[in-house]
């Protein structure tokens, strides 16, 4: 499995992974405010094979704003943790929040993923995680064979989400964390700033010692 990141090309943006298997997965898709650019990042990486799907870590627009264009690009479709998979399809700008850049959240057709779930890439499968506490459905996936984790922003390299935004919960992050302390875990990914291609499971258990501290 080859994993590339596309860094943010805007202010607003998050990390982008681009997961190549058999079968090719976008994770998250950056605010979508300088198309041009992305979709040549994109391109770059990769190199004429369209990803097969997208996969939201969570709904706020930083991750998802990007989408519709995306779609009509390459045609694939879009999953989403279920809690936040309703957010999205209904387009509810108070949890999604593409009002703090100025941009109306527009409804998006996502599928849902629910705990458990495999995505299947062909040698490497990514397990779904259900992550509460940055938002009600925000995911990790997992993937047992490298131990490699997409975060979203559930836990960064140095830190952790927010949980003051609407359908956040600092006590659900902490349970989050605790779970994601019990998977085989060495890379990490994250939606903002540096990826760590090992080490990873040091920031979940900094991720923990700073939410006791919080709570």
């Amino acid at each position: 499995m080859v994993i590339e990141c596309i860094e943010p090309v805007h202010p607003c943006d998050s990390n982008i992974y681009v997961v190549i298997g058999e079968r090719t997965a976008l994770i998250d898709t950056g605010a979508g405010q300088r198309p041009s650019e992305l979709l040549a990042r994109l391109d770059s990486v990769l190199r004429g094979r369209p990803p097969d799907l997208i996969i939201l870590t969570h709904c706020h627009f930083d991750h998802v704003g990007g989408v519709r264009m995306l779609v009509e690009r390459f045609g694939c479709d879009v999953f989403a943790g279920h809690k936040d998979a309703v957010v999205l399809r209904r387009g509810d700008d108070s949890v999604i929040m593409g009002q703090t850049i100025g941009v109306e959240s527009r409804p998006v057709e996502v599928r849902d993923l629910f705990e458990g779930d495999v995505i299947d890439l062909g040698g490497h499968r990514l397990r779904v995680i259900c992550t509460p506490g940055h938002t009600s459905g925000g995911i990790c996936l997992h993937d047992e064979t490298t131990g490699a984790l997409f975060t979203g922003d559930t836990v960064f390299a140095y830190g952790v989400g927010r949980t003051d935004f609407s359908s956040g919960s600092p006590a659900e992050l902490l349970l989050s964390l605790k779970r994601l302390s019990g998977l085989d875990v060495q890379g990490l990914y994250p939606g903002h700033g540096q990826l760590l291609r090992s080490g990873g499971m040091e920031s979940i258990r900094n991720g923990i010692l700073m939410m006791r501290d919080y709570i």
